[in-house]
């Protein structure tokens, strides 16, 4: 009998949290249709994010602030880190509202590329 109690208890708080996943995923389909760039924010969030940049720096990025970073960026497209010394980053939003994150004026991934020489004949200094 006290299976059962429990039972019955764990199916009703599944139910009760299959609702508000269902209820929420409405809500957050609406706010697409809504704000179409809201997908894109989320999207350069994650990129800053895993990038390496801080909250707080992705915020300031995320608002149109350039920020002066130093440290190690990470490409997932190259799957490798490259040391950043004073650069200054700043995400770019184009007339389609698409969003690109740019290190000192360039995209990062071609910023990246040439830290390492991709597509050059040599390598420049690069600590690793």
């Amino acid at each position: 009998m006290l299976k059962d109690n429990y039972v019955r208890k764990l199916n009703r708080t599944n139910e009760q949290h299959q609702q508000e996943v269902s209820n929420l995923k409405r809500v957050l389909d609406k706010v697409y249709r809504w704000f179409p760039s809201f997908k894109r924010f989320l999207n350069m969030e994650r990129e800053c994010l895993q990038s390496g940049f801080s909250e707080e720096q992705t915020d300031k990025l995320l608002h149109g602030q350039t920020v002066n970073y130093s440290g190690w960026l990470h490409s997932n497209e190259n799957r490798r880190n490259a040391l950043a010394d004073n650069v200054k980053a700043q995400v770019i939003m184009d007339d389609k509202r698409n969003m690109f994150l740019h290190i000192n004026e360039t995209p990062f991934a071609q910023w990246f590329k040439e830290q390492f020489g991709i597509g050059q004949e040599q390598r420049r200094g690069l600590r690793r």
